[in-house]
């Protein structure tokens, strides 16, 4: 049977009160906000890596504090309960690295008194990742040549005692948390090997730690609760808790940009179509979030290649709980604004399941352009040169990338070349160049013919396409 976009929605959603929103159902449209507080709001931090300056005191030269700080001041706008890092705020494993987070935590949200709650302070989740561990590198020893004074400043020295001094918070390889009711489990990450984080021996256990709470925290059902990790989990832990479709995870470690929907992942590869996954995108000095497609994913079937992304993206997210649905924001914090609509999960719609990745393409849209876009050419040198406008034709689609095709004397023998589109790592409104997208081709790489036609299709994460638009260029 053939489900119709419009059937899923009148079917699956409308016990939610969903069919009075336009546009996409699962990607917010802008200005969106439900009607109720959320119960629960937390913002997520992944792969800060913050460096020390060989002084052993202060921020590495290159680097910045604004992007950490802009996030923090983003969820204290919020209010969030909860702050989570999944793991690397440390870059080469010192202590003073995880305290610069904490200084910075403090200078925004100000400082817990010791033995008191202070109103306005979330509770803070913070994650062991590898980069955590690296404090047997050269350099951090070079700082700290004594042995007993790289005990007190390596982190891998003594994990436990310094992240409780740091985060006032107690250490434990598995942990878990009830906040508002809501439930996180936690895995640190233990070792470092040729093959990661001990071959992924430590994710049975931590599956039988979740498994052993189930009955007192009342995991069943469709209320969400969150499994913490930096690394992602496997199939075998993914099926072992296949009778919790209501579990949300998150991890970071990729470094693969939340401006792709692709960082939701679900059914796709060893992931099993158990529970999400989400892949938080990395807040580090240098932009650096890919947007390369993972290897299970196959490229759009009318398109040839897709170059990289260079524009440097710091991004965070900040997760809303409701009764019946979660909402995702993708944030970026060095420009600021957002990086798309929001995701929106809708709870105990799991069958299918409203993140798998049929149902997110039926549900993302399609990026269109404005009414009278037009395309400019103009040959530059041993080049063509394409110009792309925005398209934002569609709030509800954010535009991924763009198909080019070029057409001569011989329909056959067509060019096709695909390109990011070049704010797409930005957020909405923070775009390079008014939002143009420039194509070279060059000339050697057009086909033969006096009079070209240019046609530009716009493309989701997901593959789904909107309508093209074309010009003619006489060579």
């Amino acid at each position: 049977m053939v489900t119709t976009r419009r059937e899923f929605i009148k079917d699956s959603l409308a016990t939610l009160g969903f069919l009075a929103l336009p546009g996409g159902l699962y990607a917010a449209p802008a200005g969106w906000k439900p009607k109720k507080k959320p119960n629960l709001v937390f913002g997520i931090l992944s792969d800060t890596h913050l460096m020390v300056e060989y002084d052993g005191k202060s921020l590495y030269r290159s680097m910045t504090f604004d992007y950490v700080r802009n996030a923090f001041k983003l969820f204290k706008s919020r209010n969030i309960d909860v702050f989570l890092h999944l793991g690397d705020a440390a870059h080469r494993g010192a202590v003073r690295e995880w305290d610069f987070h904490r200084e910075l935590f403090e200078g925004v949200f100000g400082k817990r008194e010791e033995g008191k709650g202070k109103r306005g302070i979330p509770e803070k989740i913070i994650i062991v990742g590898n980069h955590e561990l690296f404090g047997n590198d050269p350099r951090i020893k070079a700082i700290w040549p004594d042995q007993e004074r790289w005990r007190d400043n390596a982190i891998c020295a003594d994990v436990a005692r310094h992240y409780e001094r740091v985060w006032g918070e107690s250490y434990s390889e598995f942990f878990h948390k009830n906040i508002k009711g809501y439930h996180f489990f936690g895995r640190q990450w233990l070792d470092i090997s040729k093959d990661g984080e001990l071959s992924g021996k430590r994710e049975a256990p931590f599956s039988e730690f979740i498994r052993s709470k189930a009955e007192e925290c009342s995991l069943a059902g469709t209320k969400p609760f969150f499994i913490l990790s930096h690394r992602r989990h496997h199939f075998q832990f993914c099926k072992s808790l296949g009778e919790f479709p209501n579990a949300i995870a998150f991890f970071g470690h990729w470094h693969q940009s939340n401006a792709t929907w692709q960082s939701i992942y679900f059914d796709r590869s060893t992931f099993g179509g158990f529970f999400p996954h989400i892949q938080v995108g990395a807040c580090r000095f240098d932009g650096g979030n890919g947007l390369n497609l993972p290897d299970d994913i196959k490229l759009p079937e009318d398109s040839s290649s897709f170059a990289g992304n260079k524009q440097p993206s710091r991004q965070a997210m900040i997760v809303n709980d409701y009764d019946d649905m979660v909402v995702f924001e993708r944030h970026e914090v060095g420009e600021g604004g957002k990086l798309g609509p929001d995701w929106v999960m809708p709870l105990g719609q799991y069958k299918p399941h409203p993140f798998s990745c049929e149902t997110l393409a039926k549900t993302c849209g399609t990026p269109e352009f404005r009414k009278n876009a037009k395309l400019e050419t103009a040959k530059k040198a041993d080049a063509l040169t394409v110009k792309i406008p925005m398209a934002d034709g569609n709030p509800d689609s954010r535009v991924y990338a763009y198909n080019v095709v070029v057409v001569g004397d011989d329909p056959k023998a067509r060019l096709f070349k695909s390109v990011f589109f070049s704010g797409l790592n930005l957020g909405i409104g923070h775009e390079p160049n008014k939002g143009i997208t420039e194509v070279e081709i060059p000339v050697a790489e057009l086909p033969a013919g006096k009079t070209l036609t240019i046609a530009v299709r716009p493309v989701s994460s997901l593959g789904t396409k909107g309508k093209t638009i074309g010009t003619t260029f006489r060579v």
